[in-house]
């Protein structure tokens, strides 16, 4: 027996089928490394299987730092929680949909979310430009952070699925802080950083770099605070254009009720693209002249009631527009804000816009100044 080793460990490690004599030891309950590959087996995701059925319900999964080849999708669908070394890498070798599937609640509806608790939180996850990252749905109260989300294919994170079963697709209270999303690859333009079908929820410190899309918003009622949307380093092979700059929108707000409060849009074609009711307050935007993205807008109101107070929108490109109104869009609220280098061509919609006056009278907008 291994010095230090408790029978109340050996116990534990029994209990999740371990056969080799290293035993986790901290705030979890087995360690991946506990679980070897088997014969035969030239990827890490079989053991990873292993180690999250081991755990089971309510348990904690240790992922320690190194690399691990995902050959097939990972599914966690037993409320099994996982932690993760900063330094641990999950990254795909094949085309598969997400490198992880995490399901709250079964696939039929028959496990009740009632473990407020659970979470994901550090590591890499790697879609190396062969699948979308994660994919979370079905919880009641879930937290995630401190983790990368890297090259993935067509999103980063995704939060529920229009596709699957009504119960295990949908999912409420979900808080994210401090997740980094980064493409550092070509190849996979019109990609979404961060997309949730799920509402209720609170979002704070995302840093989105190279996703055609920063952030899209589908649902309601989503609260976002100090994230960054910004790109232009990758480029297209053989050229020096930048790879997810063309069409790039950095918040792209679909969602009922959104709130965005000290966020940046920095460098993308739209920086706020919102179609149904959004509150923006002591936000930014930003767009790099390096990278040569003519005839930027700030902001494309397409649908909605949209107030935009205390924020700092700058020009730094010939022809970038501050404000475009979209036919049926809702009333407008301005104040407060501070636009910079912009002429009166770059703000013609914006002022028609404030010298309405029922906009004026009732909504409480201000003047341009």
């Amino acid at each position: 027996m291994k010095l230090g080793m408790t029978l109340g460990m050996v116990a534990m490690a029994a209990a999740c089928g371990c056969t080799c004599s290293r035993v986790a030891q901290g705030p979890w309950d087995a360690s991946v490394a506990d679980f070897p590959r088997l014969a035969g087996e030239t990827g890490d995701s079989a053991r990873i299987q292993r180690a999250v059925e081991a755990v089971g319900r309510g348990g904690v999964l240790w992922f320690p730092k190194g690399d691990y080849a995902i050959d097939e999708m990972l599914v966690v669908s037993n409320q099994c929680s996982l932690l993760l070394h900063k330094s641990a890498k999950l990254k795909a070798m094949k085309g598969m949909p997400f490198v992880m599937r995490y399901f709250a609640r079964m696939v039929d509806g028959t496990m009740k979310p009632d473990d407020h608790n659970l979470f994901i939180r550090g590591g890499d996850f790697d879609g190396n430009g062969l699948a979308s990252c994660a994919n979370v749905m079905g919880f009641k109260h879930f937290t995630i952070a401190d983790c990368t989300f890297r090259n993935g294919k067509d999103a980063g994170l995704q939060l529920g699925d229009p596709a699957s079963p009504g119960k295990a697709a949908n999912g409420y209270e979900f808080i994210a802080n401090n997740l980094y999303f980064v493409c550092n690859i070509p190849g996979m333009a019109g990609n979404v950083g961060f997309l949730t079908y799920i509402g209720d929820s609170h979002f704070t410190d995302l840093v989105v770099v190279d996703y055609t899309i920063g952030v899209r918003d589908l649902k309601w009622s989503n609260r976002y605070t100090r994230c960054h949307v910004w790109g232009g380093p990758v480029r297209k092979p053989g050229t020096q254009d930048p790879e997810y700059l063309p069409d790039s929108i950095a918040f792209d707000l679909r969602g009922d009720d959104c709130v965005l409060e000290d966020c940046y849009a920095d460098t993308a074609m739209i920086g706020y693209n919102v179609w149904k009711d959004a509150r923006i307050f002591n936000c930014a935007y930003y767009n790099n002249w390096l990278f040569k993205m003519d005839k930027p807008q700030v902001f494309v109101h397409g649908g909605g009631s949209l107030i935009v107070s205390g924020g700092r929108f700058s020009k730094n490109s010939p022809n970038a527009t501050l404000y475009h109104r979209e036919k049926g869009a809702g009333p407008l609220i301005w104040r407060d804000n501070k636009p910079i280098n912009f002429n009166d061509k770059d703000t013609e919609e914006l002022r028609k816009e404030l010298d309405k006056p029922l906009a004026n009278a009732q909504m409480g907008a201000t003047k341009l100044s």
